[in-house]
């Protein structure tokens, strides 16, 4: 006797929220944020328009929940590191080198970030490019604080310190994810460390 099919378990609301989410990045990556339908999603995520449009109100609502909701978690991976005890150098390092795993591995946050024309929506990937790159800046600049206030680094102007900081890696972490790197990712950041680290180190024998 045959056997009956599977009744399928209705999902939860917040379910079908990430059903939705990771088919509309499935679509995004395979066709582009441009070129994707709200029906084509909708029948990604195997769910009806109505209710595709109570979680999302258009396209635009849907691709920035997914960018935020990446960048949330990076932003929550990054900040980690501020609560560990190594020293300000090896932060700034780890943070770095997050940055580039993360937009190594998610490619909807990194075709944001380089504001591809028809794998992203201009609009709304320049506003989350600009959130995200003040995110970051503002870790890096947590960390060169506690660096002064340990006596490990000389007094510096911190916000932009942190924002030299972040343009230089953030060029190496677009050619590192985008398969440009002229030299080895952990070689020239390695040596970005230590421009960094002679410039901004209180001289020995002046430390508190």
């Amino acid at each position: 006797m045959a056997a009956s099919p599977r009744r399928l378990q209705p999902q939860r609301s917040g379910e079908t929220h990430d059903v939705i989410l990771e088919a509309a990045r499935r679509r995004f990556l395979r066709f582009g944020a441009r070129k994707t339908t709200m029906d084509e999603v909708a029948r990604e995520a195997g769910c009806s328009r109505t209710t595709l449009y109570a979680h999302f109100g258009n396209k635009e609502d849907l691709y920035a929940t997914l960018l935020q909701q990446d960048a949330e978690a990076f932003i929550e991976e990054a900040s980690s590191v501020l609560r560990t005890k190594a020293s300000a150098g090896t932060k700034i390092s780890r943070i770095v080198e997050i940055t580039r795993s993360t937009y190594a591995r998610n490619h909807v946050m990194r075709l944001a970030l380089a504001s591809d024309e028809e794998m992203s929506l201009e609009s709304v990937a320049d506003a989350f490019t600009r959130e995200q790159e003040q995110g970051i800046i503002d870790l890096l600049r947590q960390v060169l604080a506690e660096g002064v206030a340990e006596g490990a680094l000389r007094p510096i102007d911190t916000e932009r310190v942190a924002y030299l900081m972040f343009h230089l890696g953030r060029v190496l972490v677009e050619r590192e994810t985008a398969g440009a790197a002229d030299y080895p990712f952990e070689e020239i950041v390695g040596l970005m460390d230590e421009v960094f680290a002679r410039g901004i180190a209180k001289p020995r024998g002046r430390r508190r």
